[in-house]
Formats: structure tokens, sequence, C-alpha cells
């Protein structure tokens, strides 16, 4: 069953299809000699992982059975050890090319640390998996809300940054964790009523393209799963993915 129905399962067929194709397409160019330049792997193998992303997220909103995703978060892992792989194999004279790709930027921490982490998270690819992931992300030190967030997670002995580096744009959700457990659920509410204006109201379902795939607030399944948040206050909200964050119970 659709968990977005603005647009019908004919639709998401084809995005799904897309997204597929994407892959396939980059997976070939980083086994390919074609073009073997580390710069350019290192790019490819950085794509794929934000486009797994996207097929996660086009996924959930076609309804697909989540224990699927599994597979998916696997080869994001995979995807990113490359990335990573490419990036050190850069000659030193070229290093500084690796910046742009791997620092901790607010478009990454949207669309692919903290979806990331929501969906390894909320189904449960245990601690070995998280603590990879965040290695491989770094940035410690950097963000306030990101590394509690971590350290939540298990990474323990991280360097933990003072404040919130988005502020605009994550102060609310930092306010979530740092505030006593019976006030996080309305503090979630309110970050979550705000969540579609500090995207910059994209309107991409007003549009006749096929860019749309549905809003979801990822970073909120992350926060209400991981730190056991009550969420009967907005569990039916329109941009919560409930079913993410109650999978185990299904």
């Amino acid at each position: 069953m659709l968990r977005e129905a603005l647009r019908d399962k004919a639709y998401y067929d084809e995005y799904v299809d897309f997204e597929e194709d994407c892959i396939q397409e980059d997976l070939e160019k980083l086994s390919s000699t074609v073009d073997s330049r580390i710069v350019v792997q290192m790019k490819v193998a950085f794509g794929l992982v934000n486009l797994f992303m996207g097929l996660m997220h086009v996924r959930y909103a076609r309804g697909d059975d989540l224990s699927l995703f599994k597979a998916h978060l696997k080869k994001v892992l995979h995807c990113r050890e490359q990335q990573k792989y490419f990036a050190d194999a850069l000659p030193p004279e070229e290093q500084k090319d690796r910046i742009g790709w791997e620092e901790i930027r607010e478009d990454y921490m949207r669309n692919i640390f903290l979806k990331w982490l929501s969906f390894a998270y909320c189904l449960n690819m245990g601690q070995t998996y998280y603590q990879e992931v965040l290695d491989l992300i770094g940035n410690q030190g950097r963000d306030a809300l990101f590394d509690n967030i971590a350290v939540k997670l298990g990474d323990t002995e991280r360097e933990v940054a003072e404040s919130v580096l988005f502020k605009r744009r994550f102060n609310k959700l930092y306010k979530v964790i740092e505030a006593e457990p019976a006030q996080r659920p309305q503090l979630m509410l309110a970050y979550l009523e705000a969540w579609y204006k500090l995207e910059g109201s994209p309107e991409l379902h007003l549009m006749d393209t096929d860019t749309y795939k549905g809003y979801w607030c990822w970073e909120a399944a992350l926060v209400t799963k991981l730190y056991e948040i009550d969420d009967s206050l907005y569990i039916d909200h329109q941009y919560y993915p409930k079913d993410l964050v109650h999978w185990s119970e299904q």
C-alpha cells in the first residue's frame, strides 16, 4: 500500500526503475577501465551513495517491504568504503579534491548522513554497522547535533562540538535531544511542523515533473527511535515516517 498518496503506484514504479537504472550504470562505471582516473571513481562512488538514498526514499513512498532495504544499506556502506578507498589513493597534490565530498555540509546532513543513519538504526543494522558508518562519515567535533547522535549510537570516544553548525536548519531538532524526556514529544512535534519550511518549501508536489518522491523527515525517525521518544503526539504527522520507526514491531 502506498505510503505517499499524492502520486499513484505507476508513478513510483517508473521512478524506482529509473533509480535502479542509474545505480546500475554507475556500478558499471565504477568497475570500468574506460575512465580510471581516481578522482572520477571517487565521485562516482559518492554518487552511488546518494542514489541508494534516493532509491530507499522512493521505495518507502511506494510502500515497499522495509526489510528489503537492508540489502541497499549494505551496498551503501560498500560504496562509501570505495569512496574512501579512492580518496585515500589520490596523490598528495590532489588530496584537497576530496574535501568537498567528505566535509560536513547542510545538504549532506539532510540527504545523506542523517537519512542513512535513520534507515540503518530503525532497521536494526547493528552496532558494528553504525560504527563503520560513523567512522566513514568522520567530521568529529564539528556539529553538536551530529556528534551527540553519534555518541548515542555508541561512538562514545567521539569529540563533541559545543554548538550546532547549521543553526537555522537544525537548531529545533537539537533542542529535542537537549530537552528533558518529558518535553521531547512536544518539541519534536514543533520540529515536524516547521520542517517543510526549513526544507525551503520545495513545492515539488505542485510541479509537472518527475522529481517528487514524497516528503519525509527522516531525522525525526532517527531521533525518535534513538532517544525512545513517545511519538503518540505526532505519529500521524504527514512528514513523519512512522512505518520506519515502528518496523520492528510489525
